[in-house]
């Protein structure tokens, strides 16, 4: 599979303590590596599959539409579109 890092962050709100965004994650294409300085919370729109990667390992997740993802705080991590079809995400980050 060729990933790309083709990933579209969409501010809607950004403060202090918290940040919402809508993320737009085309077929196979990748957020790029992360360090996710908030504690993270994807929650996505439709259903599909997700290979979310760290130094460490990867994994192949399942999403379901409204089920959130959580990320902890300081967490390095690439998001993979592991579908055949766009996924969007609202992101939420809180400090």
């Amino acid at each position: 599979m060729s990933v790309t890092t083709e990933a579209i962050w969409n501010p809607q709100a950004n403060n202090p303590y918290y940040r919402i965004s809508e993320l737009i994650l085309p077929a196979s294409a990748s957020t790029g590596l992360r360090r996710f300085g908030f504690k993270t919370t994807f929650l996505p729109h439709t259903t599909g599959r997700l290979l979310i990667k760290t130094q460490v390992r990867s994994r192949h997740t399942e999403i379901i539409a409204g089920s959130p993802i959580e990320v902890e705080r300081g967490t390095e991590s690439e998001i993979v579109n592991a579908t055949d079809r766009e996924l969007i995400f609202t992101v939420l980050e809180f400090k």
